[in-house]
């Protein structure tokens, strides 16, 4: 059966024409005749700067509720110099990319105002000390399919992006569907991670900045961090790092901060150094911290920190050393996490400040532990999506221990403290005895949740799935056509090969998913969808077709 994923509210064009009743779409053939657009712009208005390549730009934009983009996604290049600030609030910035120039010391993008979105930016091989920069003060501000690839090792060092933090302000940031790719450079302490949230002199600010569903792939020898946490309440998952043994996930400094199923492939895993109070858990870790300086958890201590370190529910198969600290760490726990190697030792530099609850391992633990840690054969076996999980008859199912210390709530962000939901998303018992032990729940129905490829994220005009559509009556792309295109009152999508199901989701130019083609008719037996578009602003919008491992992307056109 046909099924359309619509989930996302939208509000009536009638009321958008309310507020916004002197809003314009404004087509510009500079950056200069752009800046003097936005210093015009009022609410409601969307720029639009011609295809081509622009040196040595600036802009500013104080103007709040406008769109600024490219003709087309991708279509604009701002190379040279450029130096671009957002003051204003709910701006979305999107389309443009960064591919040759040199700033020295200074920063591509700067935001200082509140809800903005910067989205669909590629940003490949240019020379800055850091690319974006999230000003302290600001909140709310998202950063989303976005590329980031090839810092060269000769740029200034610096973080590619940077959240700067408030002592009274949380930041409430986002960072979603962004790649960040081969890295330049030493490797270690070289200073270009992908992403810094705080500094050092920032430990005590409560960031509570959201970095999900990021694809880290070969950023090591920018440097050891792929992403240095360096202040409070901030958490990172959905992301997956791989083919980066010499790069992990610190937390660096600043407490209370989280890392939830995460997938660490043939990369460096969790590096825990002036921290408390942090929470890892539903991660994967595969061949991690193997054959470099890094390994697939290291507690770094420096005194007086590494108190309150929580592992809960992960699955470690046949990684590197995780390393407890040895003596200073104080009060940790590991509880109900997998282990199975079957060479070497899984552990060492023991503490006797480690509580071991419920851990199921297969393999030489390699350090001496009294209780909290069954040795048994686990019984795994690759899954659909590549990674291990549990099979019906492994002994790691419904045993887990209950009896560890609470996990960590941050206001305002949802980090499934109860553990209702396993790597995959999939739904876990509610009762803890019941759940299995490390990141995965046997059965429970498909996999939501699984390791990104590149194509996964980032702009959508870099993915190789994306089609490119011309302004003709019909599109084709293998076995889908939608017609006509452009459109102005009905949408027809026709599947000439049908499959078991395909899901159907529409987007915006920014990669928002939005709710306003309603489905107005459907025949099942020519397999036909009928999307009515009478009240669809105009604009270009890219619609996802999916099922199983099929995923194709059309774009249209929608001119009244």
């Amino acid at each position: 059966m046909l099924k359309n994923k619509l989930l996302i509210s939208f509000i009536p064009a009638i009321l958008l024409n309310i507020l916004f009743l002197n809003a314009e779409t404004i087509t510009v053939n500079n950056v200069a005749d752009l800046q003097t657009a936005a210093n015009k712009a009022v609410a409601g208005d969307i720029l639009i700067l011609k295809n081509g390549t622009y040196l040595n730009n600036t802009l500013y934009i104080t103007a709040s509720n406008i769109i600024v983009k490219a003709a087309s996604p991708g279509g604009v290049f701002l190379n040279g110099t450029n130096k671009i600030t957002i003051g204003g609030d709910s701006v979305t910035f999107t389309g443009f990319q960064f591919t040759s120039g040199n700033i020295g010391l200074n920063s591509i993008l700067e935001v200082s105002g509140n809800h903005n979105t910067l989205s669909h930016l590629n940003f490949k091989g240019y020379h800055a000390k850091k690319y974006i920069v999230i000003k302290a003060g600001s909140q709310y501000n998202n950063i989303l399919h976005c590329n980031i690839e090839q810092k060269p090792k000769d740029a200034e060092i610096g973080c590619t992006i940077q959240i700067s933090t408030s002592l009274t302000v949380p930041g409430y940031h986002r960072i979603a569907y962004c790649s960040f790719l081969d890295f330049e450079g030493t490797g270690g302490d070289f200073g270009n991670e992908p992403i810094r949230i705080g500094l050092g002199a920032e430990t005590l600010n409560k960031s509570r900045t959201v970095v999900e569903f990021c694809y880290f792939n070969n950023t090591g020898l920018g440097d050891s961090e792929s992403v240095s946490v360096k202040s409070q309440e901030n958490i990172i998952r959905y992301c997956t790092f791989t083919n980066q043994q010499n790069a992990m996930l610190v937390f660096r400094n600043g407490s209370y901060n989280v890392a939830y199923s995460n997938f660490f492939i043939q990369a460096g895993g969790i590096r825990i150094k002036e921290a408390d109070h942090i929470f890892c858990y539903n991660n994967y870790f595969e061949q991690a911290g193997i054959g470099s300086s890094s390994d697939a958890v290291k507690l770094d201590y420096v005194s007086p920190f590494l108190k309150e370190i929580h592992f809960y529910h992960n699955t470690f198969v046949q990684c590197g050393d995780i390393d407890l600290g040895g003596i200073g760490p104080q009060s940790n726990y590991w509880a109900n996490n997998l282990f199975l190697k079957t060479v070497g030792n899984i552990m060492s530099n023991p503490n006797n400040q480690t509580t071991f609850l419920g851990n199921v391992y297969e393999g030489n633990p390699g350090i001496s532990i009294s209780a909290g840690m069954t040795r048994s054969v686990i019984k795994l076996s690759r899954n659909e999506e590549g990674y291990f999980s549990l099979s019906d008859s492994s002994v790691a199912n419904s045993i887990s221990a209950t009896d560890f210390p609470p996990i960590l709530s941050i206001p305002n962000i949802d980090i499934d403290a109860s553990l209702l939901l396993d790597i995959s998303g999939q739904k876990r018992p509610t009762a803890g005895n019941l759940k299995d032990v490390g990141c995965d729940e046997f059965g429970g129905g498909p996999i939501i949740n699984k390791p990104l490829k590149r194509q996964d994220v980032g702009p959508i005009y870099l993915k190789n799935d994306l089609v490119s559509i011309s302004m003709e009556k019909s599109a084709t792309n293998d076995n889908i056509i939608i017609y006509p295109n452009p459109v102005s009152s009905a949408l027809t999508v026709k599947i000439t090969e049908p499959t078991e199901k395909i899901d159907v989701t529409f987007f915006d130019e920014t990669g928002r998913q939005v709710g306003y083609f309603p489905q107005s008719q459907s025949s099942h037996s020519n397999n036909e969808l009928v999307y009515s578009v009478s009240n669809v602003p105009n604009g270009i919008y890219f619609i996802n077709f999916k099922s199983g491992k099929y995923l194709k992307t059309l774009k249209l056109i929608v001119q009244h």
